[in-house]
């Protein structure tokens, strides 16, 4: 007898389960893949008929690591400590699972990056209700020994109850294990601070930095240090002004202080809430706000007078069998402790804890499960007459920077493509086809900004770009190789992979491999991959993969 099937609604970019995917995940059945990123993988999933939830399973590669999984639930245990209203919860873990995973709210909405390319920089009152949301965040997780370190604009959630911050809390063994196989800085840059480009551990003051960027951002429509070649982005980080034109006022002044180059000269997050409330009743004093707890009281309420208006993410219904999904593998649990662990605390997936003497490390943080099409995609330019909006919305900067002696002249995008405000249509039906994927390829137009885009020949058809934010990928030999094993000419790849080390493969040197591509034609023109499968190919002669 067949189950009788049932409709969810997810945002319009989630995909169905694969062979690979588990049916179930600890309790949690799995229903849809809402993406994928370095760390794991990202599931809408339901426990008992209850509440959708976003469970995130980590990567085999870190879970047979035993340093990282020491590291993975002493974190967890150390986010149980964290309270607050603009974090989002971590609602279950299991540390000891066959491959560790945590499970959080599937938060609505989009990510400031993807929100400012569809509707641009934000108006005056819900500008305060971001800072103040952020801030509010950051006293919560700073108050119990975390440092965010990634804290960017694909973490940020515009949901319509107010602003989420995403990724902060269990990041910190990938972080380590990245860091020791690629021996250079990882991280967002024009987000990263100037006192972690020199070496210095890491520290709550590199998140105010980012805070005061990413309010300049949000105000301005472009990134304070510019975007283009990251090492250029570093030298301006390190030793340039922020670009704030046309961002006036106490908000402006205190993103600023946020911003100076000493970390021990910028304001706390304490202090950075205590402001906001200033900001928001300029000419009344009031008493510094001394704790966490109060920060809360008085973010929850600033947050709740000025979040009015926030555009929602595209959604659709997708249909599930009710009480089915046992076809596909499940995941064992190992070890003690079969049942996870129930935690109310901020989400972890991109932070660094400090209550240790660990060493300073960089971020990998999670795909958010929304529809953002990537924070590093060429964006459009905001055509009102706002006062907050004096210039377009920047292109935000790519990955992997490392500073630089050689000063940038130009710390403005290049031209952007004009959007049209009034231009609501979704993007077209996902197309999957075999395609030819790397620097290989010949591809017509002007290639997109950002670290995470290939290009790729369809069969029978001429070379594009893509975008690969958010993809879920899977590789067959060529950029796992580390990982798979044996496989035949032709088979399709079984090992879970991310963007970034795709792109690190394939864009350079010529290389090319064959995939499998499911791929969406935006509105405005640009491709977003959502989903990209690898099928081995021999070279010469030999036994496969070789």
């Amino acid at each position: 007898m067949n189950p009788t099937p049932s409709a969810i609604t997810l945002p319009v970019t989630a995909t169905d389960l694969t062979s690979t995917d588990p049916a179930r995940i600890g309790p949690y059945r799995t229903l849809k893949r809402l993406g994928s990123g370095g760390m794991g993988v990202v599931y809408a999933a339901r426990k008992d008929g209850g509440e959708l939830v976003a469970v995130k399973l980590i990567h085999p590669e870190y879970a047979s690591d035993p340093e990282f999984r020491a590291r993975f639930a002493r974190e967890v245990e150390l986010l149980g400590k964290v309270g607050g209203a603009c974090a989002v919860p971590l609602l279950d873990a299991d540390p000891e699972a066959e491959r560790p995973w945590l499970v959080t709210p599937l938060v609505r909405g989009m990510t400031l990056s993807a929100y400012m390319r569809k509707h641009g920089a934000l108006d005056e009152r819900l500008l305060i209700g971001l800072a103040a949301g952020v801030a509010e965040a950051l006293s919560q997780i700073h108050e119990v020994g975390i440092a965010h370190r990634d804290l960017k604009p694909a973490n940020i959630v515009l949901s319509p109850e107010g602003p989420r911050v995403l990724d902060f809390g269990v990041a910190r063994a990938v972080d380590q294990t990245a860091l020791t196989r690629t021996g250079s800085i990882m991280g967002s840059p024009g987000w990263i601070s100037p006192d972690h480009y020199q070496g210095a551990p890491v520290s709550t003051a590199d998140d105010i930095f980012a805070w005061g960027a990413l309010v300049s951002y949000a105000a301005t429509g472009r990134p304070p240090f510019g975007s283009g070649d990251p090492a250029a982005i570093a030298h301006r980080v390190i030793s340039g002004a922020p670009d704030m034109e046309g961002f006036t006022g106490p908000l402006a002044d205190l993103a600023s202080r946020a911003m100076v180059k000493e970390g021990a000269q910028r304001p706390t997050a304490l202090e950075l809430v205590t402001a906001m409330v200033e900001v928001s009743a300029p000419g009344r004093s009031y008493a510094p706000v001394a704790s966490a707890a109060a920060a809360g009281n008085a973010m929850g309420a600033l947050v709740d007078n000025n979040w009015h208006g926030v555009q929602t993410a595209p959604e659709r219904e997708f249909t599930v069998a009710r009480g089915g999904g046992n076809t596909g593998r499940v995941l064992a649990f190992v070890g003690a402790g079969v049942g996870a662990l129930a935690l109310i605390v901020g989400l972890g997936f991109g932070g660094v804890a400090l209550a240790s003497n660990w060493d300073s490390l960089p971020m990998a943080s999670w795909f958010s499960g929304d529809d953002d099409p990537g924070e590093d995609e060429g964006t459009e330019e905001a055509s009102g007459e706002e006062i907050r909006r004096p210039g377009p919305v920047g292109t935000e900067p790519s990955e992997d920077a490392s500073p630089s002696d050689e000063p940038s002249d130009d710390a403005s995008d290049e031209d952007d493509e004009k959007d049209d405000e009034n231009d609501e249509e979704e993007a077209g039906e996902p197309v999957t086809t075999m395609a030819t994927v790397g620097s290989g390829v010949s591809a017509s137009g002007e290639r997109p900004s950002g670290g995470e885009v290939v290009a790729f020949q369809p069969s029978g058809g001429s070379g594009h770009y893509g975008s690969l934010d958010g993809a879920t990928v899977v590789c067959a030999w060529s950029f796992c190789q580390g990982q798979a094993g044996s496989i035949g000419d032709g088979e399709a790849g079984s090992v879970s992979s991310s963007p970034s080390a795709l792109t690190s493969y394939v864009n350079s040197g010529g290389r090319t491999i064959s995939a499998e591509v499911t791929y969406t034609e935006n509105a405005d023109g640009t491709i977003t991959i959502t989903r990209l499968v690898e099928h081995h190919k021999t070279s010469g002669t030999g036994t496969p993969p070789w």
